[in-house]
């Protein structure tokens, strides 16, 4: 079967069309929210379900967290099969296309019943977590408040490393974690030459890339961002690192928009000598977003830890369905092209416009007034219903946008889940069952 699995991943082309899904609520019978409230939000990601649903399904019986080689991979394709797909499509929740739009227009807070079916326990998906990520990552240990983000990072990177392992079954020469220092003397991307050779007529830059093997998971959420260090008198060092989420401060600022012009806000750095002199010199460090990926999960970092103490940043942050990434946040290393021409090769990967532009389709809150106990719940857009529904646990409902946009505090956004528009393909009138790795062998 692994064999089966590494050669399907390896000629995966991904799937961006969204499946109409009968809602179905998770049932919490211990302190697993942040699990519930993760797995409801990258349940309605088209692109990863469309990829596990094509996946073999593990037998039940002989199913073993401890035994498995791919125990993340399994649970994850166990989770997605337990849903049905809704054939004709969904019913509305409200009688007309009109309603709806005179629901919207009257900031009404909808409540209709949801047609879901029964909720259930992944407690596979549970048993995975505690003996596995667990037990091989820096996931909190118990008695700690769990955190959503924290899980949504160890399981997209535990995902990513087996389907790295897999991958390495068809190809023994892939190599992963190897750093590669470059200047402008002997970088030879043909697409940057140009931007390093005029940074290299000022100064020279070496920049670290950390060399990465491409799997069908790393290119639905991976992105890359870019630190720069820049020393009065010294060369600038560029470090090129990948991210699932990423992270936004918002302790000083009152959008999502606010909050991601500040990631490139010069940062003065201390302790600096020059080599020559031993007098202290000035240097400062900058981040910008390298390349975006098509699912983008942003962090709202409402979680403040400081002298081993924990709160919580309860405040109104406002953040939009449409998102649009300015230019001035992406790493185009030569800035500008000073060539005389209508053409520039030189960007970076997503720094052209529709690269930039992303939809909201699920966000993870965090309801309660301390950090270290509270309650995680998620708002999805459902296309088949074509509204919002929001899963607390084993309770579905639908919701209007108003009340996903504005929640009453101690509730606030936690987790955004952005899809790049240009990948948003039209919703399906019906649903047809997928062809799977299992049934085509």
């Amino acid at each position: 079967m692994y064999c089966l699995c590494a050669e399907y991943l390896s000629t995966y082309k991904l799937d961006h069309r969204a499946a109409l899904l009968k809602p179905r609520g998770l049932t919490n019978r211990s302190n697993y929210c942040y699990i519930n409230a993760t797995l409801q939000a990258l349940l309605a990601c088209p692109p990863l379900y469309n990829l596990l649903k094509k996946l073999p399904v593990p037998p039940r019986k002989s199913h073993s967290a401890s035994k498995s080689k791919t125990p993340i991979i399994d649970s994850m394709v166990q989770f997605v099969n337990e849903f049905e797909e809704m054939v004709g499509g969904a019913p509305s929740l409200l009688k007309s296309r009109r309603d709806r739009q005179q629901a919207a227009r009257d900031d009404k807070q909808q409540t209709e019943t949801v047609a879901a079916g029964a909720a259930f326990e992944p407690t596979y998906v549970y048993r995975m977590m505690n003996t596995v990520i667990r037990n091989e990552s820096a996931f909190p240990v118990e008695g700690r408040q769990e955190d959503a983000e924290e899980f949504l990072s160890c399981l997209l990177n535990g995902l990513n490393d087996e389907m790295v392992e897999l991958l390495r079954l068809t190809d023994d020469n892939m190599s992963n974690g190897e750093v590669i220092a470059t200047n402008g003397d002997n970088y030879h991307d043909q697409d940057s030459d140009n931007e390093w050779k005029e940074i290299s007529k000022k100064k020279p830059t070496i920049t670290r890339r950390t060399k990465l093997v491409s799997t069908p998971l790393s290119q639905i959420f991976q992105g890359q961002w870019r630190s720069r260090v820049v020393r009065q008198g010294a060369s600038e060092t560029d470090n090129i690192q990948p991210f699932f989420t990423f992270p936004l401060d918002i302790e000083k600022a009152h959008s999502v928009k606010e909050a991601l012009e500040h990631i490139t806000t010069r940062n003065m750095l201390e302790g600096f000598t020059c080599p020559k002199t031993n007098r202290t010199i000035e240097a400062y460090q900058q981040l910008y977003l390298e390349e975006l990926p098509l699912v983008l999960l942003l962090h709202l970092k409402c979680f403040d830890y400081r002298l081993q103490t924990c709160s919580k940043i309860i405040k109104n942050v406002e953040f939009s369905i449409e998102l649009k990434i300015e230019p001035k946040l992406m790493a185009t290393t030569g800035k500008k092209n000073n060539n005389n021409n209508n053409t520039n090769n030189n960007r970076s990967p997503g720094s052209s416009m529709k690269e930039r532009e992303y939809k909201l389709f699920a966000v993870v809150y965090h309801d309660g007034k301390e950090a270290t106990k509270g309650h995680y719940v998620t708002d999805v857009y459902h296309v088949g219903y074509g509204t919002w529904l929001r899963y607390d646990d084993a309770n579905v409902r639908a919701v209007s946008q108003n009340a996903v946009l504005t929640p009453r505090a101690p509730r606030v956004p936690y987790l955004l889940y952005y899809r790049r528009k240009d990948t948003i393909a039209p919703p399906p009138t019906n649903a047809k069952p997928q062809k799977t790795a299992a049934n085509e062998s």
